[in-house]
């Protein structure tokens, strides 16, 4: 008995392997893009919390400065104690709240969350820090 080809079950077979093969290099290929795309957004959402905090820590340096003029300006003017969700400039993709709680009259501790969306999941990076009136 000669076999001139394949058979009917095996050529199924075959074409089952390589569809198998070719989904699993899809799925792999496609988790790799999502997790960069995170991974990418996380970052930026970190730069963005420690910009939330710079911020702060600027305007009681400022206030230090002004004091050098006018001794009557707190060291803490002009921070409000619970900034709310607000879009940051022009990347729409971001949110930040900044909270401060004043435990002391000479400290404050300033906290930033970025919240953002990536691929139907929600995202929350933070950054938080005290200030000091130490001068």
């Amino acid at each position: 008995m000669r076999k001139d080809g394949f058979t009917l079950i095996e050529l199924i077979v075959a074409v089952f392997v390589v569809t198998l093969g070719a989904g699993a290099a899809f799925m792999v290929i496609n988790q790799g893009m999502a997790l960069s795309s995170i991974s990418s957004s996380q970052f930026a959402a970190a730069y963005l919390s420690q910009e939330g905090v710079e911020n702060i820590r600027n305007i009681r340096d400022g206030n230090w400065l002004e004091q050098r003029t006018n001794p009557l300006t707190a060291w803490d003017e002009g921070i409000a104690s619970d900034l709310d969700w607000q879009l940051i400039g022009s990347i729409p993709k971001f949110k930040r709240r900044i909270t401060i709680q004043k435990q002391q009259p000479d400290k404050m501790t300033v906290s930033v969350q970025i919240k953002f969306e990536e691929r139907g999941r929600a995202h929350v990076v933070a950054a938080e820090t005290e200030l000091y009136d130490w001068r």
